[in-house]
């Protein structure tokens, strides 16, 4: 699947998403931003592809967790917790 492509499968955003995964000791608000693309992209996916909505849509969520909760760790953080 072409770069500039959007994902037509979740098959596709798997692996289109994988390809732009950051490095392991990325900072955690690049895997934060990540993770928000990631549930964005799962998102317009489960719209795209019907036969997987249920866990595109799944994913999505997910994905939104995961960002949700290193952002809340980073605040956390920045408060003096």
């Amino acid at each position: 699947m072409p770069a500039d492509q959007e994902p037509q499968t979740l098959a596709d955003a798997h692996e289109v998403l994988w390809r732009t995964r950051p490095n392991r000791d990325a900072h955690p608000s690049k895997w934060a931003a990540f993770y928000r693309h990631r549930a964005q992209v799962y998102a317009a996916t489960a719209k795209i592809d019907l036969r997987h909505r249920h866990e595109a849509t799944q994913c999505a969520g997910l994905e939104m967790r995961k960002a949700l909760d290193i952002e809340h760790r980073l605040s956390s953080q920045g408060d003096g917790a």
